[in-house]
């Protein structure tokens, strides 16, 4: 059967800035009142110079009084809080699920899924970029892999994937299903293909035939076609962080940007708990 191979299409955009309105207080100067000395009396300098230090020691006092009375009197948002600034927004770089979707993770993570194709060339590419990346996660995500069905070839890559983890084979077998697509010529996509590359990996046929069977590869491999619908896919890899956002914008240059993106998003759902 032959191999479709998909193209991937990304967008970019310049991060956007929040500024915080500033506020302004007018203050009124006291009143000082100034008592005048009938005429008659006559002060010496010495008593003037006292009245005067008086006057303005009071004129002080007061004004800082008023001062303080001003400052508590103001609203709390005339010290706003910082915010945040994010790299990348959405619509250019990544898409919001209009609904978001169940993940299989435990409600404490947050999930990274990869959605993927072993046919796919960029998928081959960005595997070794995201095995190294993987190291870096947090306790609090949890990455998977989901793979994408839009096609019977994808459909029979898909329940290999699933065969391969049922058999607690994954981790083992993951980089050879892409060797075997991309270096070897093997498609694997026929019965004798699939029994002769698991036998290289201690699998026996009647182990394989009856894991690729059975009904927990089935119902993982329906769950797949149903998420790849759900979550609008239209090209691969794509990265789903915890069923609510995609990273398909189509300004995306690199896998890099993919990753920075996946990070900012990762981010902003730990803000959000």
């Amino acid at each position: 059967m032959r191999l479709h191979y998909l193209l991937l299409t990304f967008m970019i955009i310049a991060l956007g800035a929040c500024e915080s309105p500033e506020q302004t207080t007018e203050d009124k100067a006291p009143t000082i009142e100034i008592i005048e000395e009938p005429a008659t009396e006559v002060l010496t300098e010495e008593e003037v110079a006292k009245i005067e230090a008086l006057n303005t020691a009071g004129e002080t006092e007061e004004t800082i009084e008023k001062e303080q009375e001003i400052v508590l009197a103001e609203p709390e948002s005339a010290n706003p809080q910082p915010t945040t600034d994010w790299t990348y927004a959405e619509g250019d770089h990544y898409r919001r699920m209009t609904v978001s979707q169940r993940t299989s993770s435990t409600p404490d993570k947050i999930e990274v899924a990869e959605v993927f194709w072993y046919g796919c060339p960029h998928c081959y590419d960005f595997d070794p970029i995201l095995q190294d990346w993987k190291q870096s996660l947090g306790p609090d995500v949890s990455f998977v892999r989901i793979p994408v069905i839009w096609n019977p070839t994808n459909e029979v890559h898909a329940r290999i994937m699933y065969t391969a983890e049922a058999l607690g084979k994954l981790d083992e077998m993951h980089k050879g299903f892409f060797n075997a697509l991309h270096q070897e010529g093997n498609t694997l996509t026929t019965e004798a293909q699939m029994v002769d590359f698991f036998s290289k990996y201690g699998v026996s046929e009647a182990e394989f035939l009856d894991a690729y069977s059975s009904f927990g590869v089935s119902s993982a491999v329906k769950r797949a076609e149903n998420l790849t619908r759900s979550y609008g896919i239209r090209s691969v890899p794509v990265m789903v962080i915890n069923g609510k956002y995609a990273t398909d914008g189509s300004e995306v240059r690199s896998f890099g940007d993919v990753i920075g993106i996946t990070n900012e998003l990762v981010e902003r759902e730990r803000l959000e708990r």
